[in-house]
């Protein structure tokens, strides 16, 4: 028996040894994060970790499923610039994160909630538990600042899909069994947005907050729609949407880290590495918009989609100055591109053009950098060079010089690039005409609104729509919500039609305004909601005006620049397809406006307690002197100042002297006006 025991330890030790000289470095990574002494259970732990996996993937998907899911979930983005005129460049950047397969959204159970795999992978975890715990099952959230020039530019990028009003704007799907419910869960989701984000987000209250609004249906082919649909096995009674908006807020850097912070790269390579706040916030015009999509399949599988874009118009120009001299400075006589068809141009007067036509510029020196390398997540995507691009829209008359990249396709009005693994990369332009730029498509519509009336107790709003087109008409929805110190009267609203051929013709809203949705406000509980379904005929001019009362505020309800005023959220114009009558062919807000409520003068309690003060600092005085302070003469004080033996001593003194003076006799006291008389006398014998 001893023999036996001991050829067995033999024979364990050198099994031992062998498994350590196969898997050296698997033992080492054991003993670091297990803590293990059999090395075979290391092996046994792996294998049997794959194993699983793989049963759990061929369960629930099959195996092309699983194939499947690791090649749709990826990352991609792209970088669109296109020279406007006046030296403007606008600058699309594109970003999309498609995560795996999920199995779908469950309602049979009740619990209304999306279900996800373990393994977020690209997806931003972030997003996906506070979708998840809020129930969230599409969500949008715009953050723009400046102002789209439409006569100049166009078009907004991607026909205002992505664009939002000023400030910030939110909107989203959320289930719930009960409407309070789905509320409780929007308000969850935007004071978690506005941590997240480091917005105001969590303003957004009952105040702020428009359900069920139908400009912001969602798309038939994604989204809400496919789980309305059945493909998600949600229902539409269960689904509810909410929109909400902050025009004031004021998006700054704060907002552009954690939405860098998403992307896969964090910022630091790929083309989101341009993205710089001082550039960015610098601009004319910009927007930063986050949709959350899930797509869902006819078997219930999910599959969460992510897109992040940032459109920005960038003043070429002014940003080429900043870069060489970071004070504004204006330029040299001598650099000054003079109108001479001005009839009263000379040597000594000038009228500078507005813009050079000569300009030669590169990326970098617009956005302070050049783009750092490419974004490689793996070594699949590395001959991917679609999912990596930066096109460049140009005319004829524009040249293109590149550093670094490859070029994936150059016609004479549009050229791209792909980005490559560790390489820098940089685009220049030049040209001699400016002005030559891409054909800029005309917007559908054009809208304008503004305040009407004077004084502080009541006003109006215009809204002017117009439609460009000759021959078509265009079917819109044009959506405003107002603040509840805003009171609007139904009965004025007036629609007037105008157009080249015929008069302003009053009376025609039952013609021009096909439905009204209207929901009252009720006082510091929520605004006012209105809603119009619109067909404008060809070339016509559309006014919409109607008139509202002013509220006063309490005291506490006034923010600190209240002198400012009160900024309402702009309208949003809606234009309906004319292929299916279901879906948006174009989105166009207005810019808001800045409501003046009777404030009152702040000062005045400041006056009154400053003067209150100071009536009371001297009464208080007078009266404390009179009952507190003793009044004493001059000499009595200087008495009082002499010391005490000194005092003594004096008064011994006179005493003495009061009594020599009493026992001395008569003859003895000198009578000063005998002696005087004596002196007189003499005096005149003299």
């Amino acid at each position: 028996m001893p023999a036996a025991n001991e050829r067995a330890a033999k024979i364990k030790s050198r099994d031992k040894r062998r498994v350590k000289l196969d898997v050296r470095q698997s033992t080492h990574i054991c003993a670091i994060y297990f803590n293990c002494n059999d090395r075979t259970a290391f092996f046994m732990f792996v294998l049997g970790t794959w194993v699983y996996l793989f049963g759990v993937c061929v369960s629930l998907f099959d195996v092309s499923d699983c194939a499947l899911s690791s090649k749709a979930s990826g990352y991609s983005e792209s970088l669109d610039l296109k020279p406007l005129p006046r030296n403007n460049l606008l600058a699309s950047f594109n970003f999309e994160i498609n995560s795996d397969l999920a199995q779908g959204y469950d309602l049979v159970n009740g619990t209304d909630q999306p279900v996800f795999l373990a393994h977020y992978g690209l997806f931003p975890r972030s997003v996906g538990q506070i979708v998840k715990s809020t129930q969230t099952h599409e969500l949008h959230l715009r953050f723009t600042q400046g102002w789209w020039d439409s006569e100049e530019w166009g078009l907004l990028p991607h026909n205002g899909k992505y664009a939002g009003g000023t400030g910030v704007e939110v909107w989203a799907w959320i289930a719930g069994e009960s409407y309070d419910e789905a509320e409780n869960h929007w308000y969850e989701l935007v004071n978690a947005l506005s941590g997240l984000f480091c917005a105001s987000l969590n303003f957004v209250d009952s105040s702020r907050t428009t359900p069920n609004p139908i400009s912001f249906r969602p798309d038939p082919t994604t989204g809400a729609s496919t789980l309305i649909a059945g493909k998600g096995n949600v229902s539409s009674s269960s689904l509810h949407l909410y929109h909400g908006s902050l025009p004031r807020e004021t998006v700054c850097t704060e907002n552009l880290t954690p939405f860098l912070k998403l992307l896969p790269c964090k910022g630091r390579a790929g083309i989101s590495s341009l993205l710089d706040g001082h550039r960015i916030f610098d601009s004319k015009w910009q927007s930063m918009a986050l949709d959350f999509v899930p797509t869902c399949d006819s078997d219930y599988r999910c599959r969460l989609h992510m897109t992040q874009k940032v459109d920005v118009v960038l003043d070429v120009l002014r940003s080429l100055q900043r870069r060489h001299s970071p004070v504004p400075k204006p330029p040299p006589s001598e650099e000054l591109q003079c109108d001479t068809s001005k009839s009263y141009h000379s040597d000594s007067i000038c009228f500078p053009l507005p813009t050079p036509d000569t300009v030669n510029w590169r990326l970098s020196d617009v956005f302070g950098r050049k783009i750092q390398n490419r974004c490689l997540l793996d070594r699949a995507s590395e001959n991917d060079v679609s999912s990596y691009s930066v096109c460049a829209h140009i005319t004829p008359d524009w040249h293109l010089s590149r550093e670094g990249g490859v070029i994936v396709s150059s016609t004479s009005s549009k050229a791209c690039f792909s980005l490559l693994e560790n390489d820098e990369f940089d685009i220049g332009f030049s040209t001699s005409n400016s002005a030559s730029v891409s054909k800029n498509e005309p917007p559908p519509v054009y809208i304008q609104r503004s305040m009407t009336g004077r004084g502080q107790q009541n006003g109006g709003i215009q809204t002017i729509i117009y439609n460009p087109s000759i021959t078509d008409s265009v079917s819109l929805i044009y959506f405003e919500s107002l603040p509840w110190y805003m009171k609007p009267y139904i009965h004025t609203l007036a629609a007037t039609l105008s157009n080249s051929t015929t008069s302003k013709s009053p009376a025609i809203k039952r013609e021009v305004v096909n439905e009204i949705l209207y929901r009252p406000f009720l006082e510091r509980v929520r605004g006012t909601y209105l809603e119009l379904k619109l067909d404008i005929p060809p070339e016509s001019r559309l006014a919409l005006s109607y008139d509202f009362d002013k509220t006063l505020l309490y005291l506490a309800e006034y923010p600190p620049d209240a002198n400012r005023g009160f900024d309402v959220p702009p309208g949003i114009l809606t234009v309906i397809s004319k292929e299916n009558n279901v879906s948006y062919a174009y989105a166009v807000r207005t810019s808001s406006l800045l409501l003046s409520l009777p404030t009152p003068d702040f000062s005045m309690p400041y006056n009154v307690i400053i003067l209150t003060s100071t009536v009371m600092a001297l009464a208080f005085g007078t009266i404390y002197n009179i009952l507190v302070r003793r009044f004493v003469y001059e000499q009595d004080v200087v008495r009082e100042r002499i010391p005490l033996m000194q005092k003594l001593r004096q008064r011994i003194i006179d005493r003495f002297s009061r009594w020599k003076e009493a026992r001395a006799p008569e003859s003895d006291k000198v009578n000063p006006g005998a002696d005087a008389n004596v002196d007189d006398s003499l005096d005149e014998k003299n």
